[in-house]
């Protein structure tokens, strides 16, 4: 029952200092879609689990 719940704000912040992305507009937009990411995450997983039941 384990999975994601929720960002780590450091991690995706240096990643995106490493990829040359707008630090400034990601540290502002990223608590609002926060809860959208965990739902696809969580989706995803959700669906590579049916994958191994037969």
């Amino acid at each position: 029952m384990g999975g994601a719940f929720g960002l780590d704000f450091g991690a995706v912040m240096m990643m995106a200092q490493a990829m040359g992305a707008d630090a400034a507009l990601l540290a502002e937009v990223l608590p609002d879609v926060e809860q959208e990411i965990i739902a696809a995450l969580r989706d995803q997983a959700d669906d590579d689990s049916g994958d191994d039941q037969g």
